[in-house]
């Protein structure tokens, strides 16, 4: 196995502790997470159902069948109620599920809307966060505290869900065969790293268009992503012209895309109203399309949203993919106000996750077990970045236990040195990860050590943002180099007069070191981004009123430029524009120090903006100030001489740096006590995550048989082939070597099929057209009257349309 630097932690007699804990699952997004809703009143739904569930190995007993005969459009909060939430909530506790389950997938043919009074709420948002009423204003009960966390989502659940909170997407398309791409557009992309460029797009449509003011950020953020290769662009057109795109952004009413634009993975809409209305009337290009065209996800609204930008997905949600978390957990971290945003996708893709390799050992494949057997499982992590965390253990795909997990250590100490500041924090007792971060940031901020080190520090969950307060920092080192006295599991990069490293961790006084300290980049990366400041001018322009701008580039020289109203039937609009191309025409102002006019909008006659960007990159670029004035009775903000530095946070020069947990060799020598399971057939499965806020999960599997008493049982398909029509009536009989039975209970996809109770031999009737078209389970669980149990081999059948 990979041997990391990160460090080697095999656990032994601590499992047996851990063990007997009751333990949460972190869990970063699997099929051993996710509940499938399947519409049993509707063929596609369950066809699209089973094939979710074969594509991501979900368990069986994680599938919700509910019945609902209406439209696929909407339904009332009581109907969502009653058909949907109810039973969903009733099968988690009674399958012991409750805290297994992070994500929810609707498939197809279940209502998009949810009308709760005068509140017209998408089905996904009210499994996320619950329905919301806005009858009178909305308030703090709409929004979304998950928003740009970028914590593992069973720690950050949103504060103004009402009860339980799921990550739910909704699995539909024109077609079922669509919609059967779209799973596989998901799938597919797990692990991918592709190099293809996702496209934020400025529309000429300003009432749709406003999420370009986030562009800068989402660009800058994902420029020093972990993620080397990940690419993303910004353009002024509508939308690109090429395909084979990674993602898109844009903001149309109507548009149309040709089939294959997206690769898999994709994430794509457009900020527009009813985006979201996918059946029924509309006269605006619905989600539908990006589906159609390959995207594994894209959002709309179900609802009149306005122009609030808060209620669609920031383009953060690529920086988010970059990172390795999934698409649900993408969309649902960038969108702070969704109660009315339906997401359609397929909710674990993650093209960008980083897996790890695991491995049972001295164990086989079918292996028998008795009494308390030791078991030992090992897992290496992808590389020094992505250390891991923890290890569960399921059992038939049900979770069991923690078998160890390894949070920051306390007395592991995290060192910076910044512009020669040395600066150190001691992990505490008790310490998470987003604690870590949280305190390491308060640390940075101190008023001394910001005046020191000239920084300015913001964290996001694990991460914290390192902002240059400096305009003329000192340049880069002319050459950097790796650091071989340094500990390689920091980042050692150094100037070439040998400093040490700035960014790192040590052990302290812990026995091991689990917490890491890692940077993005060796130095601060300059920003790309010019300068911008946005103005709005509002009031009457009368015949003979003006307006004049004085520039005043870093030369020091002013240049003063003003246009007067000749018209009676001049407005503030048609003076705004004469200045504004009188300034674009300027030569003066159009070198590299000087600033050009873009994004008129006019919202009335009486009102405009505009936004004057620097026409070079960075924070230099931006120090030019500027004047707008105006004749008697026109509000102009800013009203004051300004910078081109709206957007400082976007100039300035910026680093990211990264808290992880774990080690790089995390191993398990356990005790099962296999006497607490039935006797028969299961499969171990165990779970490692990532020790970072993404959590990605890597499993292994291995089949074994449990034998504590002599107790058999035998599952036989009398009528039912490897493969069968899914319209046919089928018959499976269960035979036990005892008399003593009290029950024979024969399950499938969904859970429990039947129960047929004290016979030695059960002949079960199965009607493949409940179950329908797929790839199905089948396996009993034989109980005696004396309290013992034993589970069958399970039987794979798949049942076909047609005769």
């Amino acid at each position: 196995m990979r041997c990391l630097n990160i460090g080697r932690i095999l656990v032994g007699g601590l499992v047996g502790l851990l063990g007997g804990l009751a333990m949460n699952l972190y869990a970063g997004g699997s099929g051993l997470n996710t509940v499938v809703v399947i519409n049993q009143s509707r063929t596609n739904s369950i066809e699209l159902g089973n094939y979710f569930c074969e594509r991501r190995q979900v368990p069986p007993e994680n599938v919700l069948r509910i019945n609902w005969s209406g439209a696929n459009t909407a339904w009332t909060s009581a109907e969502f109620q009653t058909v949907l939430l109810d039973p969903l909530l009733t099968m988690l506790a009674a399958r012991q599920l409750t805290s297994q389950i992070g994500y929810v997938v609707l498939a197809m043919d279940i209502p998009f809307q949810t009308v709760y009074g005068s509140t017209v709420n998408s089905t996904t948002a009210a499994l996320f966060y619950g329905l919301k009423n806005t009858s009178g204003s909305e308030g703090a009960e709409v929004r979304n505290s998950y928003a740009g966390s970028e914590q593992d989502f069973h720690q950050a659940r949103p504060v103004s869900a009402p009860g339980a909170s799921f990550l739910t997407t909704m699995l539909t398309a024109g077609s079922l065969a669509q919609a059967k791409r779209l799973v596989d557009q998901g799938v597919n992309s797990d692990g991918t790293f592709p190099t293809q460029t996702v496209v934020l797009a400025k529309s000429p449509d300003w009432l749709r268009n406003l999420r370009y003011l986030a562009f800068d950020h989402a660009l800058f953020n994902t420029r020093l992503s972990p993620a080397k290769g990940y690419s993303i662009t910004r353009t002024n057109a509508a939308l690109p012209g090429e395909s084979n795109l990674l993602g898109l952004q844009t903001g149309l009413v109507n548009f149309s895309l040709p089939p294959n634009v997206f690769v898999p993975g994709a994430m794509a809409d457009s900020m527009t109203s009813f985006g979201g209305v996918i059946f029924g009337a509309n006269d605006h290009t619905t989600l539908l399309a990006f589906i159609h065209a390959g995207a594994a996800g894209s959002y709309g609204t179900v609802s009149e949203p306005l122009t609030a930008v808060d209620k669609f997905p920031s383009p953060q949600n690529y920086f988010y993919q970059s990172r390795g978390f999934t698409l649900a957990e993408c969309y649902y971290q960038s969108l702070a106000i969704p109660y009315q945003g339906l997401i359609v996708g397929e909710p674990l893709a993650a093209p960008w996750r980083q897996l790890a390799t695991g491995s049972w050992m001295d164990v086989v494949s079918n292996a028998t077990l008795s009494g308390t057997a030791q078991l030992r499982v090992s897992f290496s992590a992808a590389d020094a970045g992505h250390p891991l965390q923890q290890i569960d253990l399921f059992v038939d795909g049900k979770f069991l236990r923690t078998l160890t997990n390894l949070p920051p250590q306390p007395g592991n100490v995290l060192n910076l040195n910044l512009r020669n500041q040395s600066l150190s924090y001691v992990v505490p007792a008790n310490a998470t990860l987003a604690s870590v971060a949280s305190n390491l940031t308060t640390l940075l901020n101190l008023p001394a050590n910001t005046n020191a080190t000239q920084t300015a520090a913001a964290v996001n969950g694990d991460r914290i943002t390192l902002r240059s307060l400096a305009p003329k920092r000192p340049a880069a080192p002319g050459a950097l180099g790796v650091t071989t006295t340094a500990p390689a599991d920091t980042l050692a990069v150094a100037a070439n007069n040998g400093s040490p490293s700035w960014a790192g961790s040590s052990i302290g006084t812990a026995s091991s070191r689990t917490t890491f300290l890692t940077a993005s980049r060796p130095v601060p990366l300059d920003s790309t981004v010019r300068g911008m400041r946005s103005f709005t001018l509002n009031g009457p322009i009368p015949v003979g009123g003006w307006l004049r701008i004085v520039v005043t580039p870093t030369n020091g020289v002013p240049i003063a430029l003003a246009v007067t109203n000749s018209s009676a039937s001049g407005t503030l609009v048609t003076l705004a524009t004469e200045l504004v191309n009188l300034i674009n025409a300027t030569p003066a102002l159009q070198g590299g120090d000087g600033l050009v006019v873009e994004d008129l909008t006019p919202a009335y006659l009486s009102s405009v903006g505009f936004n004057l960007f620097a026409r070079s990159p960075g924070w230099k670029a931006a120090a030019l100030r500027v004047a707008v004035t105006g004749s008697g009775g026109l509000v102009i903000n800013p009203a004051a001489e300004t910078s081109l530095a709206g957007n400082l946070s976007n100039l300035q020069p910026r680093n990211h740096l990264y808290i992880t947990a774990g080690a790089g060799e995390l191993g398990a020598t356990f005790p099962l006590d296999t006497t607490a399971l039935p006797d028969g057939d299961h499969e171990l499965t165990a779970v490692a995550y990532e020790g970072s806020h993404v959590r990605t999960q890597t499993r292994t599997t291995v089949p074994v048989r449990i034998q504590n008493s002599p107790l058999r049982a035998t599952l036989t398909r009398l009528d039912l082939p490897d493969a069968a029509p899914a319209a046919g009536t089928y018959h499976l009989q269960v035979t036990a070597n005892t008399n003593n039975v009290s029950a024979i209970k024969l399950f499938s996809t969904g859970g429990l099929l039947n129960t047929i109770s004290n016979q030695v031999t059960a002949t079960f009737n199965v009607s493949g057209s409940n179950l329908g078209v797929g790839l199905h389970p089948f396996y009993a669980l034989v109980e005696t009257t004396a309290g013992k149990q034993y589970r069958t081999a399970t039987s794979w059948v798949r049942l076909v349309a047609g005769p």
